[in-house]
């Protein structure tokens, strides 16, 4: 699908941002695992969402709307059930969130199989490597023309587990909590947690268990980083092992993702001057903020509180002058979240700006990198890609009549602000995420006192 994007002005004024779609969809996953009703204070319909529901009343769930929001709920036979069909117009987040549900439910002698379309063969690939890493039996086979995935159970790995990245830890965790037995792995050290705003809602946390190391370890350890710098520090996640999550009351906060298309977007168009009001900001996801700023942005979170362990608050956004830095995954905690984001706002940055550790992005069936790349070169900036990352340098006068966002809907909305900065208009192709997630977008971000 191809969007006509045209030079807007500067975003002034104050801003209501609807729901976060990542919590939204998380918070649904999570609802399927608790016997009772849950309830999404704050849900905002869309074309999205409406096939979000429609989905869930199809496998026998509960989606019903009232007065306050959405209430999810499983339905009486939800882990009973011997397949579930991946609808092509379900988000990506929930698609690769109900194959992990599949796996945790099934067993050696109750086999629960996960059907889909050809087209979305590159997302379920992913995310079943991912389970079959951490154990999961997954034989594969076509059906009438539809592919068709059967998990068995988990079988633990002889080796010990080892978490990689952000989708890894959410297929691990979501899959542990349906199985009822829990999991353990190892991770780097204050790794963010995809779930953190999400879980604490049903009263879980994944616990972090710590091992005292002796004084022999540690030197072992600084000989290592003299030889082969960094070595970051593993510790212990245990997955809680639950019969059920308890119900839940989830308010939902304005959207990250569009609040970070306010932030590129003011750090593209002088004049602007606006507020966002109450954000979620999860760690995991919300570290572009304080990237933008070690470049030079303009951008202050003037209020941040916590609720149920879900930080928000209200972010103001102005138009600053952009230089250009390095930062690297390691170091920059969720920084594969907002790749896309902090790469569009470094084109109207002096200097080199480099982004290393994406070896994430980059796997074999889906390499978001590289649609960024290609995204911003169409734009005429310089960018050279190397196999975790990227380095690009500023350009003074951008412009595109034809870019292509290749389904990514991270990358489509970055090049989506960086479309309406430039003069003149631009055809946005694989950009067919935006009017179904975010629709009308510049008439959603209206001031509320216009």
């Amino acid at each position: 699908m191809k969007l006509e994007v045209r030079r807007a002005k500067a975003l002034k004024g104050e801003f209501r941002l609807p729901p976060d779609r990542t919590q939204a969809q998380l918070s649904s996953l999570l609802a399927l695992l608790a016997p009772g009703r849950t309830l999404l204070r704050g849900w905002q319909s869309t074309p999205e969402w409406e096939h979000v529901r429609e989905w869930l009343v199809g496998i026998g769930a509960v989606a019903n709307l009232d007065a306050e929001g959405l209430v999810v709920g499983p339905g009486p036979d939800l882990r009973e059930r011997a397949e579930f069909v991946i609808d092509p117009f379900l988000p990506a987040g929930m698609a690769s969130g109900v194959l992990c549900l599949a796996a945790g439910f099934s067993a050696p002698d109750r086999p629960v199989s996960v059907v889909h379309s050809p087209q979305s063969a590159p997302l379920v690939a992913t995310w079943k490597d991912l389970l079959r890493e951490a154990g999961w039996v997954a034989q594969g086979k076509e059906v009438d023309g539809m592919h068709q995935w059967v998990f068995r159970g988990r079988t633990p790995p002889l080796r010990e587990l080892v978490c990689r990245g952000s989708r890894a830890r959410l297929a691990w965790t979501l899959a542990g909590l349906a199985s009822r037995e829990g999991l353990e792995f190892q991770e780097p050290a204050q790794a963010p947690d995809p779930l953190e705003d999400s879980l604490p809602s049903f009263g879980l946390q994944v616990e972090t268990v710590r091992a005292e190391s002796s004084p022999e370890e540690d030197e072992m350890r600084r000989r290592m980083q003299r030889m082969r710098g960094p070595v970051r520090k593993l510790e212990t996640r245990k997955v809680p092992a639950v019969l059920s999550l308890p119900t839940a009351d989830v308010r939902l906060r304005g959207d990250l993702d569009l609040a970070g298309w306010c932030a590129v977007t003011g750090c593209l168009r002088r004049g602007t001057d606006a507020m966002l009001v109450d954000v979620t900001l999860p760690n995991a996801r919300a570290g572009l903020f304080g990237c933008l700023r070690r470049m030079g942005a303009d951008i202050e979170i003037v209020r941040k509180s916590e609720s149920r362990g879900m930080p928000s608050g209200d972010i103001r956004v102005r138009h600053g002058r952009m230089v250009g830095r390095k930062f690297d995954a390691q170091d920059v905690p969720g920084l594969g979240h907002f790749a896309a984001f902090l790469a569009v706002a470094a084109v109207s940055a002096e200097a080199e700006t480099v982004l290393s550790g994406l070896s994430d992005l980059r796997v074999e069936h889906d390499d978001r990198l590289l649609a960024l790349a290609d995204g911003l070169r169409a734009f005429g900036v310089g960018v050279g890609l190397f196999p975790d990352g990227l380095v690009l340098r500023g350009e003074e006068q951008p412009g595109a009549e034809e870019a292509d966002a290749k389904g990514c809907a991270d990358v489509a909305l970055a090049l989506h602000a960086l479309a309406g900065s430039c003069a003149g208009r631009t055809e946005l192709d694989g950009a067919g995420t935006i009017p179904v997630a975010w629709p009308h977008l510049l008439r959603v971000l209206a001031p509320e006192d216009s």
